[in-house]
């Protein structure tokens, strides 16, 4: 319940935590914008959303939703589902650090990709 309501808190903007990495360095990390965007989500502004972690919305919440549909049937169905395996994981590293330079890099079209 209490990370429930952290996670809320959150999402919705009520409570801020800067990006260690964005205060270390000045540059957007690849999830830097992604509690705005699920507090867009909430609203229901999916253009806001986009606009907020494009990768975010696009990547990393599809892929967690499928892992956690697959882990409920597994456990809770005793479905048997096979496993990604190295090359999925491998493919979103790569797309994380592609995300992570195109959104830093200071000309346009580049520039909208920024938190």
């Amino acid at each position: 319940m209490g990370a429930g309501a952290l996670g809320l808190l959150l999402a919705t903007g009520v409570l801020a935590v800067p990006c260690p990495f964005k205060l270390l360095t000045g540059l957007d990390c690849p999830f830097c914008g992604g509690s705005r965007m699920l507090g867009a989500l909430l609203a229901g502004d999916l253009g806001r959303a986009l606009d907020l972690n494009a990768f975010a919305l696009l990547v990393v919440l599809p892929l967690a939703a499928s892992m956690l549909i697959a882990g409920v049937l597994r456990d809770f169905l005793a479905v048997r589902i096979p496993g990604p395996g190295r090359t999925a994981g491998m493919t979103l590293l790569v797309l994380l650090a592609a995300w992570s330079v195109l959104r830093n890099l200071p000309f346009e079209p580049f520039l909208v990709l920024r938190a």
